[in-house]
């Protein structure tokens, strides 16, 4: 064999490492149930590990400033996940006002909760909650943000700190837009990014149903081959029993 194709075949070694470690941070996830929150690696396969750095989620939000929210985010693994001290990236599609989200990019600093990826220790579920948790009470998450760090929107801060109604109003703004959003075409053709559609009773009820009784779907229920949402059309709550 020439040392050309050891070079292949070690990089084709290291990518079958790699993904099989992203995959089974997407199992701990699917164990860890987090209610509200979904997520899905980008459509790929083995040769292209590639795809598999790119995630696609979105939150239901169900306290606190926020509630009834949906807010759709985007993570961005680094090239050599998890094997490296560099961070993910949370890029959120909604505009959204919150001191760690940036008014600009939507980019969320999540350095405060991890100062670097510890490979082994920090898990994309941990980084799951922590999305979960900026919503749910943003009050505490700026307090746990370093000394002299920056706010990614000083402005939203500002507000949280001095004015306190009127961040309450605009965060209450931020769900009314998100749910407004829902049904929005998606930005890319990407199969696996997280699309719902309105509710119709004749397609989805019978799948909603078999949820909320706890039994599997009746081997004559069709299934429509573009996935399901369970949505219902003037609620915006996801129909799961989790």
């Amino acid at each position: 064999m020439t040392l050309d194709a050891h070079k292949e075949e070690d990089k084709l070694l290291t990518t079958i490492q790699q993904e099989y470690k992203i995959l089974a941070e997407y199992k701990m996830i699917e164990s860890e149930k987090i209610g509200g929150v979904y997520v899905i690696p980008s459509y790929g396969n083995s040769l292209f590990v590639y795809f598999f750095l790119v995630w696609f989620g979105v939150i239901f939000v169900r306290q606190g400033f926020y509630v009834d929210a949906i807010f759709r985010f985007t993570i961005l693994l680094p090239d050599k996940f998890p094997d490296d001290k560099t961070l993910p990236t949370v890029i959120f599609q909604n505009e959204i006002i919150h001191p760690l989200i940036c008014p600009y990019t939507g980019s969320l600093d999540i350095s405060c909760a991890f100062p670097y990826w510890r490979s082994g220790e920090d898990h994309i579920w941990q980084l799951l909650k922590y999305i979960q948790a900026i919503f749910v009470d943003p009050i505490e998450c700026g307090r746990l943000t370093t000394a002299g760090a920056k706010y990614n929107n000083a402005e939203a801060a500002e507000l949280l700190t001095q004015n306190r109604a009127e961040f309450i109003a605009r965060a209450k703004d931020c769900a009314t837009t998100s749910k407004e959003r829902i049904y929005d075409e998606p930005p890319t053709e990407d199969p696996h990014y997280i699309v719902f559609e309105k509710f119709d009773a004749d397609v989805h009820g019978p799948v909603r149903d078999r949820i909320f009784s706890g039994k599997e779907l009746a081997e004559n229920v069709a299934v429509p081959t573009n996935g399901l949402s369970w949505v219902k059309e003037g609620e915006f709550k996801p129909l799961s029993v989790d």
